[in-house]
């Protein structure tokens, strides 16, 4: 996956090409230097928009770094990675990210630096610019890979448990947007379609993950003697929560059943 596919919003892309547009302009002699302003706030971008201040300092590992008021950026970089989620269930999952957020900090300070362009620190040799954006862009990746490792791993740490609340939910559950097509009630088989689990956040306080699929439903009409039933397909989603300190108990908190193609 290419770089800018793993970049979190538009102005991301936007402030990625037109760094890199800069530092590939070979006729302008501070071309690293301005490159580097705007690769310092990618970076910026990134980490606060994923990790507000506020959020950070709710999270149960979160302490206070000495010599600063302020949530430091590796935090933030914890935060987009593991959420609220405690350091001792991290490591069960076997996730090791600390590399690539020191990289990440590593090259945030070094984009810092050559931004404070000056007589005697002005950079226009190709050779150095090149490998300058290179490291930039390595470290960028591995950031935001980073964070796609972080959900990667609770998901699969998860599977059984969202399957298992998956199948309580729709055998306990009432769902208003089929049960108003069925005139004697339906039931939905439990094997589930093109399932999907995504971990939609990782909160300071919770988990959130979606579930989706297309679920065979089998709507019944009629009384005893004249009973009927439809079988018909219908794509769903459950959205489920589930507290950072017990995070295998897992809640419904919103569904949706597509319904169009029931009355095309």
């Amino acid at each position: 996956m290419a770089v800018e596919d793993r970049l979190p919003d538009q102005f991301s892309r936007d402030l990625l090409a037109g760094s890199l547009m800069v530092a590939n302009d070979q006729n302008n002699p501070v071309r690293l230097h301005l490159a580097a302003a705007g690769m310092r706030e990618l970076f910026g971008h990134i980490l606060h928009a994923d990790a507000p201040d506020d959020e950070v300092r709710a999270c149960g590992w979160f302490k206070q770094e000495p010599n600063t008021k302020t949530v430091t950026r590796r935090q933030k970089a914890i935060y987009s990675t593991q959420g609220g989620l405690a350091d001792e269930f991290v490591e069960q999952l076997g996730l090791d990210v600390d590399d690539l957020h020191r990289e990440a900090i590593r090259s945030i300070e070094a984009l810092n630096k050559a931004t404070h362009v000056r007589p005697d620190t002005l950079v226009n040799d190709a050779a150095t610019i090149s490998s300058f954006i290179d490291e930039a862009l390595a470290a960028l990746e591995g950031l935001l890979v980073s964070f796609s490792e972080g959900r990667s791993a609770v998901k699969e740490a998860l599977v059984d448990d969202v399957y298992r609340a998956m199948s309580d939910a729709l055998i306990e559950q009432t769902f208003d947007d089929i049960d108003i097509l069925a005139g004697k009630g339906y039931e939905i088989d439990p094997w589930i379609d093109d399932a999907e689990i995504e971990v939609e956040a990782l909160r300071s306080k919770a988990i959130v993950v979606r579930f989706s699929g297309v679920a065979n439903v089998t709507l019944h009409y009629g009384s005893k003697h004249d009973a009927a039933e439809i079988q018909h397909d219908f794509p769903f989603w459950l959205r489920f929560e589930a507290p950072v300190e017990k995070p295998t108990e897992l809640t419904l908190v919103a569904h949706h059943f597509d319904d169009r193609s029931w009355y095309s």
